[in-house]
């Protein structure tokens, strides 16, 4: 009997663990506030493929949902085990690994670590062998390509010189075009301190052709170092652009905010590999942090209580468009703040009501309201009159 006691213990522990999982299902599941978003006007088409996720919150209560024109669903009602064996994929996989389960097998769930086009769908990683690398060793780049016709997959592996000692390295971009595979990759120093390069490889031959480095910042005495860049991270299709920010700071005390020491903005073109200073106006400074570049537009929304101003800056043109001005609803709960991101070429706002919340998708060139809806709560009766729903992110599902 002795020689099994530990068996018995962790049989009992996850028969508890399961248990203790399925009463705060069925209890959550018995209170589930659930909520969905209805059409005032506008194209429907706009929500046909959206997913909002939110963060219900009530006193104790934190729950996360979806929230779709079908109704939302809580994460948390999904099997335990399944839980367990297979994580929660993001939303914007869905589709990757429905239809391409065997080439997504093991593989990380980063939008950025993608390309994708009609004919194919590629990932990209530097490996970790759980080495950190010092000064003339190399990082393994490796590329899987799989062939959306055919359903065939191949890899390869280029080995990228370290000229610094490498703690790690990431990718954040992906650019393929006429036979060329461009890599931003984004790299921390041991000693302190990054790097931000562009490895450019050749598909036909699979071999690095270039190694640029478009950014590099070291950590000394006067503070700390970063590197912000500004394009969407769920993009997996070419960008012609990268819009980054080299910010050095001293790191704030108890209290206080992060002293500034120098910003500089570059911007860098992938088809002719330059790379240009781009000076932000003075009194769009401090709303640096919301800038997004999609396409050849530069975005800063400046937000406040009851507008949002979407300035644009246009690359092709190098000058300033005429900015643009949503207005939305006063706000009927201090707690939740206006939500508003930029994807795919509009401006999604939402913003609390006397009724629930405003969804308001617009166009971001022209300002046209494309969209307008309500997120409504379907059972009332398990709603608290004090709760707070903070919108996340919004997705595509198609």
């Amino acid at each position: 009997m002795k020689r099994y006691w530990k068996s018995i213990l962790i049989s009992l522990a996850i028969v508890v663990a399961i248990g203790s999982y399925y009463v705060q299902l069925a209890w959550a599941s018995k209170n589930d506030v659930s909520f969905k978003i209805e059409t005032i006007s506008g194209n429907k088409e706009e929500i046909e493929n959206r997913i909002l996720q939110a963060s219900y919150q009530s006193g104790n209560i934190n729950r996360w949902l979806y929230i779709s024109k079908d109704g939302s669903t809580n994460r948390m009602n999904s099997s335990f085990l399944g839980g367990l064996i297979v994580p929660h994929e993001p939303l914007l996989f869905k589709n990757f690994i429905q239809e391409h389960r065997n080439f997504m097998r093991g593989k990380v769930w980063y939008p950025s670590m993608y390309f994708e086009d009609e004919a194919r769908l590629m990932y990209t990683i530097f490996q970790d062998k759980g080495q950190r690398m010092d000064q003339g060793n190399s990082w393994t780049l490796k590329i899987d390509i799989l062939d959306k016709n055919t359903n065939d997959s191949s890899s390869f592996e280029i080995n990228t010189p370290v000229f610094e000692g490498y703690d790690w390295i990431n990718v954040n971009n992906v650019y393929v075009e006429n036979g060329k595979i461009k890599i931003l990759a984004y790299a921390g120093y041991l000693k302190g301190g990054n790097e931000l390069h562009i490895y450019t490889v050749n598909e036909n031959t699979r071999e690095l052709e270039q190694d640029l480095m478009i950014a590099k910042i070291e950590s000394g005495d006067i503070g700390m170092s970063n590197v912000h860049l500004f394009n969407d991270p769920n993009i997996i299709q070419n960008e012609k652009y990268y819009l980054y920010m080299v910010e050095r700071y001293r790191d704030k005390t108890k209290g206080s905010k992060s002293e500034f020491i120098s910003r500089e903005i570059y911007l860098y073109n992938n088809l002719t590999n330059e790379v240009k200073e781009w000076i932000i106006p003075a009194e769009l400074k401090s709303n640096l942090e919301s800038t997004v570049l999609y396409g050849a537009d530069i975005f800063i929304p400046v937000h406040s209580a009851k507008s949002l101003v979407l300035n644009r800056y246009n690359i092709e043109k190098k000058q300033w468009e005429k900015p643009l001005n949503f207005e939305y609803p006063n706000n009927a709960n201090e707690k939740e703040e206006p939500f508003f991101q930029l994807t795919d070429g509009k401006l999604y706002l939402v913003n609390r009501t006397s009724d629930g919340h405003l969804l308001v998708i617009s166009d971001v060139h022209t300002g046209e309201s494309l969209y307008e809806g309500k997120i409504i709560v379907e059972n009332r009766e398990n709603l608290d009159t004090d709760y707070s729903l903070y919108i996340g992110e919004i997705y595509n599902t198609y």
